[in-house]
């Protein structure tokens, strides 16, 4: 049997014919998911002030249910480096007030996905094909 794979939906088209066991399926979705979350702590911008929060935080969520999460665990500022912020903002802080300017958005949950695509594929791939002896 061979496997020939061009694309996302072609893999998901293939491995929904073949008959894999949810053990198989979820280790190679957990190698994928680590070299996708490599790939985003290498892109996430380190701020001077912090030391690196938000990149100590990019965290994998074990495969569960045929899905492995990449999430940002305690780096709760990721959406407003990944979107940017279009307006400022003021609160109070001891008794201060403290005013934020608008942000430019830098993508770099999404440039770190993109990036570890097509080396994802392949590992979920290889993956596969070890465990089914292929």
């Amino acid at each position: 049997m061979e496997v020939k794979v061009d694309g996302l939906e072609e893999i998901l088209n293939n491995l929904l014919k073949l008959e894999i066991d949810e053990v198989l399926e979820n280790k190679a979705l957990n190698k994928a998911g680590k070299l996708t979350q490599e790939s985003i702590k290498s892109g996430t911008p380190v701020a001077p002030v912090n030391g690196g929060t938000l990149q100590k935080n990019i965290r994998l969520r074990r495969a569960k249910d045929g899905e492995v999460t990449i999430h940002t665990g305690g780096g709760y500022h990721a959406h407003l480096v990944e979107f940017g912020r279009s307006a400022g903002s003021t609160v109070l802080k001891n008794g201060r007030r403290v005013t934020w300017g608008a942000t430019t958005p830098n993508p770099f949950f999404s440039r770190g996905y993109e990036q570890s695509k097509s080396e994802a594929m392949n590992a979920m791939i290889d993956e596969i094909r070890k465990g089914l002896r292929l």
